[in-house]
């Protein structure tokens, strides 16, 4: 907890939502899970780092790789990316300063604190307004796109913030987040290079026995594109749980 609390107060976002709405907390929250979990984090990480290096392999020229849901860079294979491509664009709501040390080793790769739905300042004064984002689809040199394990996250807070603090209906709150998720899909499709998608595509929870007590559509019934590659991550192991209950996702990788 003096880890968390300290860097809550050393870390001050660009973007004031990422505190106000609890973006900086759950990131703090995911640094130190990601911590107590290591070992069984790892295999997810190195198969994310193994799809991006597949999908770099598909990229035709490699002048910028963009990186959304860059988070703790852990599951980005930096090193390969610094030496393969000629800018490497790492983008999420807020980064903590371990992140920001790993990247401050390469000259050629950029941390870009930005709001990926363009859509957090209306929701923060309760709209349920979500527009089309279009940072960077101007730009003629991006040749390959990752979306990282983002898409079936980026409704989460923002729902639980109308909920709780504008009393969104659970109906009204679903509406909102099945267009942030529809949303950033349009938006990945527009980007004229290789465009890959990393995500969840199944939630399943067990209880201390093992027994499955629940499982969920991460893609709140979206259809999700196809995913040609997949892996099991143990994302809340035992012990990490509710009353001993822990958590195995499927995740998924596509091309679209």
């Amino acid at each position: 907890m003096i880890w968390e609390s300290w860097q809550y107060l050393m870390t001050s976002p660009q973007i004031k939502q990422a505190k106000t709405l609890g973006f900086l907390k759950e990131s703090i929250a995911l640094s130190a899970r990601a911590k107590r979990c290591q070992k069984e984090w790892s295999l997810h990480y190195e198969q994310c780092r193994q799809a991006i290096n597949r999908a770099a392999s598909r990229a035709v020229q490699k002048r910028t790789i963009l990186i959304f849901g860059a988070g703790t860079l852990n599951d980005i294979p930096i090193d390969s990316l610094a030496v393969t491509f000629q800018q490497v664009i790492l983008v999420d709501l807020v980064f903590l300063e371990a992140a920001r040390r790993k990247a401050g080793l390469y000259e050629n790769v950029r941390l870009v604190e930005h709001d990926v739905t363009e859509s957090i300042h209306w929701i923060e004064e309760g709209m349920d307004l979500v527009q089309q984002p279009n940072r960077w689809l101007d730009s003629k040199s991006i040749d390959l796109v990752i979306s990282l394990n983002l898409v079936t996250q980026l409704p989460l807070i923002p729902v639980r913030w109308l909920i709780n603090k504008y009393n969104y209906s659970e109906q009204q709150a679903d509406i909102v987040g099945k267009q942030l998720i529809y949303a950033h899909l349009n938006y990945l499709r527009q980007f004229a290079g290789e465009v890959c998608l990393i995500a969840d595509r199944a939630d399943h929870e067990f209880d201390k026995q093992g027994k499955l007590v629940d499982q969920y559509d991460p893609w709140w019934d979206i259809e999700a594109p196809q995913a040609e590659s997949s892996w099991e991550w143990e994302v809340v192991p035992p012990g990490e749980g509710i009353k001993g209950h822990w958590q195995k996702n499927t995740v998924g990788v596509s091309f679209l």
